[in-house]
Order: C-alpha cells, then structure tokens, then sequence
C-alpha cells in the first residue's frame, strides 16, 4: 500500500485535545473501574486482575482486553496506563509517513483519525465505509500493485492445495459503483442495496485494495475455496471484510467473498482477535 512521504509534524495540542474529547464521549473501552474516566486506576485495577489479587468482571473481560488474545494480562495494564497519560495506542502507527494529514478526533478504542486531503486514515490503513467516504474525484484505475500481487500468491497457494478461486470484481470507480448502486435499487429495491452495495464514495474496491473472489461454480459462500480463504487470506496480507454475524457492525450481509488487503501485520492482528474491523477500531459505518 502506497503512503506519501513523512514530511510533516502533528500538532500535539491537537493530539491531546481529540484524545480528551474522545476520553470524555466514546464508549468506555479501557474503563475498568466503571467511572467513565480513563486513569492510571483504570491500569492498576487491570494489572492486579492480571495477577490475581482481584476478580475480572465480564464487562473488564470485554473492554480491557486491549491486544484482543482473551484474557487480561500485564500487558494490558500497560497499554491502558498509556492512553491515561495520552500517549496513545502502541500497535498505532498513527500518521506516520503521510503528508498533510489532520487528527480529527478517536475513535472508541482509542486510534487516532486522521483526515488527509478527504481520505480517512486509521493505524495507517485507508478507510472506506458508511461512515467513512472517499473523494468522488478519487481513481487509482486499478488494484494496487501490492494488493494484485499479494492476491495473485494467495491464489497460487490455494490451487497447491486444490481450491481454485479467482478474481471476480476488484477495482471499481465511482462511477461504476453508482450505476452498480442504482441498479440494485431498481430491481431489488432500497433495502436490499443497502445491504449489499455501498453507495458510491463509499465502496471499498474503489480504493483499489479489495477483491471478490469466486469459484468455477459461481456459489462461493459454503463452499471449501471460502473455507480455504477464510483461513488463510491474513497470511497474505488480506481480511474477510464482512464476516458472518457482524452485520450490525458493517453495515452490510455477510460476504464470503468480499476481502481486503490491509498488509500481513495487520491482517494476521485483525484476523487473530475475531473482530471485523469496526470493532477492531472502533468505529461506525452508517450512512449520516
């Protein structure tokens, strides 16, 4: 994935600020005492859970699990004493490595947005959702290179193991989304292309980093390519990006198809903690 060049400081009065406001209004991840107010307590609460001089409550076992591995542990502690001094996220790459980016706030779990030029940035990924849109003038006019790379290996190694899948959709402008959107509308109705079309500036394959896969039946969800895919797509740098059970987080129906290239490191993180990536950032996708 392409980022631009590392040529700008961030405003640490700013940082502070949305880190603030986000302590104050987002939903208490982190919160461990019950006091809505993220604090040093807060870590050492969790640190003596993490050793056994008090109990976790199901409600700590949720919101302070911060490195996602199901229990509690020293280092969540740490990552919680962080945020309380505003130091933010360790696994955040924040706005590394790109030009012109703007912190517009945090989202529920503690990851600094960052607006550059119309797109939005999160730990260093492109995000596309309801919530989040592109520039209507954005064409990258195909897969990244990366992304087309990557998925041409993971391709070659399932067809080792006997499941052969392949490209069906990948890079789609905002254009063609529209008239994909519009049709779906007219013959399937509102409802139905909420569900499963994004509106246009708001679909991840105009970002040139998301791919629909098939089989040579055409009925991929069920069937062992999903399978193959499901389990082994993190290992070349991509995510299911809409998995059973995670509509009300998404946005849309479950896709077995659908994946994202977010890279390896991520991919595997993501993967690994059973979250879609809503809920990995803690972030919304709803149409304003």
């Amino acid at each position: 994935m392409k980022r631009f060049k590392k040529v700008f400081l961030v405003c640490l009065i700013s940082i502070v600020f949305c880190f603030c406001f986000a302590v104050g209004s987002a939903a208490m991840c982190a919160d461990a005492d019950g006091d809505k107010v993220l604090s040093a307590g807060d870590a050492r609460l969790v640190l003596r859970i993490s050793v056994g001089l008090e109990k976790a409550t199901s409600a700590i076992l949720q919101n302070c699990d911060m490195d996602y591995d199901g229990k509690i542990t020293a280092g969540d502690a740490r990552e919680i004493l962080r945020l309380s001094v505003g130091f933010g996220r360790s696994d955040d790459s924040g706005a590394d490595g790109f030009e012109g980016a703007a912190p517009i706030g945090i989202t529920d779990k503690y990851y600094k947005i960052y607006n550059i030029n119309g797109f939005t940035f999160i730990d260093g990924l492109l995000i596309a959702n309801k919530t989040y849109s592109l520039p209507q003038g954005f064409a990258p006019g195909g897969l990244y290179e990366e992304c087309e790379t990557a998925f041409n290996t993971l391709q070659s190694a399932a067809a080792k193991d006997g499941q052969y899948m392949y490209l069906n959709s990948g890079y789609r402008s905002y254009a063609s989304q529209a008239s994909i959107y519009t049709e779906y509308v007219y013959y399937y109705g509102y409802d139905y292309a909420e569900a499963y079309a994004a509106r246009p500036g708001h679909s991840e394959h105009q970002t040139g980093l998301a791919i629909d896969v098939t089989n040579s039946s055409g009925y991929f969800t069920g069937s062992t390519q999903a399978a193959w895919l499901h389990e082994h797509c993190a290992d070349y740098g991509f995510i299911l990006r809409y998995p059973e059970g995670k509509s009300d987080k998404t946005g849309y129906n479950a896709e077995a198809w659908h994946i994202r290239y977010v890279g390896k490191a991520h991919a595997q993180k993501i993967s690994a903690s059973g979250l879609c990536l809503e809920e990995y950032y803690g972030i919304t996708s709803a149409y304003a």
